[in-house]
C-alpha cells in the first residue's frame, strides 16, 4: 500500500490505487504523511448481523516504519525529514471497510460506509508527545481510504466479482438490492 505500489485486486482484477499524501497540522506546521512498508498479508469478508453490514478486513504485516512524516515547509531536507515525526502502526495492523450493498450498473456492488484503523498508531520519538499526531492521522486515512474505494474503477471491481456469483445463479440484472438479517436479496 506504498503510494507508489498500492493496488486493489479482486477475481484476478488489478487496480492501482492512487493514493494522496496526507496533510495535517497536529502544531503550527502542516505535515505531510505518505505509507511505506505496508503490505497486505491476508484479508476476510465476513456478514455482521449484529450491525447488519458487510465487514472487509485487510491484515498487514509490520516491517518497520508504517507511515512516513515530512514537513514540506521546512528549509533544509533534513529539517524537512526530522521535524515530521514518522508513526509506526501497531498490531493487529487491521484496515476494517464497513460496506453496504448496492446496485451499480444493473448488478450488485458495494458502496464503503466507514473505514476504521485497527491497531495503534504510535509517533516516534517526539511524536508520542503530540496526541493529535495520532488522532489526525487516523482521521485523514479515514477520509483518504473512503476517497479511494467510493470511485467508479472500485465500484466496478466489485461489481464484476459480484456479477459473476450472479450469473452462475441466473439472476444477472438487478433493480434494488437489500440485506435482511439473513440474506441478501436482489430484485430484477
Amino acid at each position: 500500500m506504498d503510494r507508489t505500489d498500492g493496488f486493489l485486486a479482486i477475481n484476478g482484477t488489478r487496480q492501482n490505487l492512487d493514493l494522496q499524501d496526507l496533510k495535517i497540522s497536529p502544531i503550527s506546521r502542516e505535515w505531510t504523511y505518505y505509507f511505506v512498508n505496508v503490505r497486505r498479508i491476508d484479508s476476510n469478508f465476513w456478514y455482521d448481523s449484529k450491525t447488519n453490514k458487510f465487514i472487509l478486513d485487510v491484515k498487514f504485516e509490520n516491517n518497520g516504519i508504517e507511515l512516513k512524516g515530512r514537513c514540506e515547509g521546512c528549509w533544509t531536507k533534513r529539517s524537512k525529514d526530522d521535524r515530521a515525526p514518522d508513526v509506526n502502526w501497531g498490531n493487529p495492523q487491521i484496515l476494517r471497510f464497513t460496506l453496504k450493498p448496492i446496485v451499480y450498473q444493473r448488478s450488485v456492488s458495494f458502496k464503503v460506509e466507514d473505514v476504521e484503523m485497527l491497531g495503534k498508531l504510535v509517533g516516534r520519538g517526539f511524536g508520542d508527545l503530540i496526541p493529535t499526531l495520532t488522532r489526525g492521522i487516523n482521521k485523514v486515512v479515514r477520509t483518504e481510504m473512503i476517497r479511494v474505494f467510493t470511485t467508479d474503477v472500485t465500484k466496478r471491481l466489485f461489481n464484476d466479482a459480484m456479477r459473476l456469483l450472479l450469473k452462475s445463479n441466473n439472476s444477472v440484472a438487478a433493480n434494488s438490492v437489500s440485506l435482511t438479517s439473513s440474506s441478501l436479496r436482489i430484485c430484477k
